[in-house]
């Protein structure tokens, strides 16, 4: 395992921690629970990921500027609740988290990427349809 795969490894890990333990934006109590529901890792901006230690982690790269990507969102969080337990689902804008789109190279949007649990990276550029989201994400997912 290479020196960034460890440290992708450390950072996801405590990015981890960090969501579980609440740590998002401020927001009313009833705008707070609308976001949780309608999106999957939207709230806070991260500065790492790293593999999960048994599922595939799918990363959304976006931005709300991004026609695209705004098309996407809906498929994105739609395929997420379809194969949860399946795989880690996160979306992630990158003006707010541009330490982590530089990490993964980011450089057009939307960028899907999977994250396996071995380290290995492997990404796309471009809007899918449902279809070809889950043409793209089922090879990586556990049988």
């Amino acid at each position: 395992m290479t020196f960034r795969h460890l440290t992708l490894s450390a950072s996801l890990c405590l990015c981890l921690c960090l969501a579980a333990c609440g740590n998002r934006e401020k927001a009313s109590d009833s705008q707070t629970e609308d976001a949780a529901a309608a999106a999957p890792a939207k709230e806070a901006p991260l500065t790492s990921i790293t593999p999960h230690e048994t599922l595939p982690t799918i990363i959304d790269f976006n931005a709300v500027w991004c026609g695209p990507c705004q098309r996407f969102a809906p498929i994105f969080e739609e395929v997420s609740k379809e194969y949860q337990g399946k795989a880690i689902f996160l979306s992630v804008d990158v003006d707010r988290s541009s330490e982590l789109a530089r990490m993964f190279e980011v450089s057009s949007i939307p960028q899907l990427t999977v994250l396996m649990p071995d380290g290995t990276v492997k990404s796309t550029v471009g809007f899918m349809d449902k279809g070809q989201f889950i043409d793209f994400i089922t090879p990586y997912l556990p049988k």
